[in-house]
């Protein structure tokens, strides 16, 4: 990958963090979600999402540590901020990835109504995520544009 290369994906993961960040959720899609659940559903899920939560944050640390790890060996890099970014991001979406997670919530619901509560959940997290990859392209293409002006 040529340097400029690993500035524009650092700082699309960067832009696309932020506006995740502050991208306001659907909550009614999620009480919807939690209103078609039963107790041990509930539990079952609340479990699920500190799992994940955890796995992510464990590889956001772990992609701190490589990224610091790069910077501190490679103080004379031009690019090095921008190659930080992407070790920091490729390593957390990567473990996050990969690492093994139990069984989906799919698998604790009983009802067609959960199902479709469920699948809209998916659907809203699938659009945000794209909807923050492209303006994060767009916004670090707009700020390279600006800078280099």
């Amino acid at each position: 990958m040529k340097d400029p290369s690993y500035c524009l994906v650092g700082g699309m993961f960067v832009i696309s963090s932020i506006y995740m960040m502050f991208l306001k959720e659907n909550t009614e899609v999620f009480a919807k979600f939690d209103s078609l659940l039963d107790d041990k559903q509930k539990k079952r899920y609340r479990e699920i999402i500190r799992e994940r939560r955890n796995i992510y944050l464990s590889g956001l640390v772990i992609g701190l540590l490589f990224g610091i790890k790069y910077l501190i060996d490679n103080r004379e890099d031009k690019y090095a901020y921008c190659k930080f970014l992407t070790i920091v991001y490729s390593i957390k979406l990567g473990i996050y990835y990969v690492f093994p997670k139990s069984k989906s919530m799919i698998y604790s619901l009983t009802e067609k109504p959960q199902f479709e509560a469920w699948m809209d959940i998916y659907n809203h997290m699938k659009r945000s995520w794209i909807q923050s990859l492209v303006v994060g392209f767009f916004g670090y293409l707009f700020l390279a544009c600006y800078i280099l002006k």
